[in-house]
């Protein structure tokens, strides 16, 4: 029929929409999560102030529910550094910065137009007179080949959504506890326990950690959160090597 196309059962949103309905409604788990369960309410304070922008959700981005939480707890760490890997349209980008204006800001993404960038936007769109402006810095890369070590150890919150497949999810993840290593530093990855890739290699990544840690799953989210305990700063397994190297692509604001 002109004018009308038909989804595909089997495109990456049909696919995300039947995995997020299973979990909500039928609690079905193509790979079952095993991370300890905590309240939203256990894990920030609901009557502290925070500020949200953008909070009407669109596809492949996170629920209010998970937006709240990712801001209250940046209000709450009061990080100095922050570093998402995921652009995607800056909605998350944005609101993190809102919430930490003061802290030094760094999110990556693939540039716009290459192979896997989701749903054809331009990364970072949302956050334009923010990168312009100096206050937050666009990065442009794979994050299987980017070069993260000039932030290696110097960052205290990291929010990881970018690729979904197990090997961009296990690379990310050990890409965000280097940036956290030395520091007590908290990471926080979406779609926990709604893309197996992504369950299997934060379950996997515990492994690594060996400073005292909770890893938990907030309730009614699938955001997972790796928190130190308090004056433990993150130390790592020996055998967490580092990324290969990577030409470094900036945005700037000229």
């Amino acid at each position: 029929m002109a004018g009308h196309a038909i989804a595909s059962p089997f495109s990456r949103p049909a696919r995300i929409k039947f995995l997020e309905a299973s979990r909500e409604h039928f609690h079905v788990y193509l790979r079952t999560p095993h991370l300890a369960r905590i309240a939203a309410h256990e894990l920030i304070d609901s009557s502290e102030e925070i500020v949200l922008q953008q909070y009407i959700r669109g596809r492949w981005q996170v629920t209010m529910v998970e937006l709240t939480v990712i801001a209250s707890l940046v209000r709450k760490r009061s990080p100095e550094s922050i570093f998402e890997i995921g652009t995607f349209d800056g909605r998350t980008t944005l609101n993190l910065w809102l919430n930490r204006p003061e802290a030094s800001m760094h999110t990556i993404d693939l540039p716009a137009g290459s192979p896997g960038a989701p749903d054809g936007k331009t990364p970072g769109m949302l956050i334009q007179d923010k990168v312009k402006d100096g206050k937050i810095e666009q990065i442009f890369g794979n994050t299987l080949e980017f070069d993260f070590s000039p932030w290696f150890g110097a960052q205290d919150y990291v929010f990881v959504d970018a690729g979904h497949g197990y090997q961009n999810a296990i690379s990310d993840s050990r890409t965000a506890l280097r940036l956290v290593e030395g520091r007590e530093g908290v990471v926080v990855w979406h779609d926990y326990a709604v893309m197996p890739g992504v369950t299997q290699a934060v379950e996997e990544i515990m492994s690594e950690v060996v400073s005292e840690v909770d890893f938990v799953w907030v309730e009614d989210t699938s955001l997972a959160i790796m928190i130190p305990k308090t004056g433990h700063p993150i130390k790592l397994s020996n055998g967490l090597s580092g990324l290969k190297s990577a030409k470094v692509e900036v945005a700037s604001g000229v």
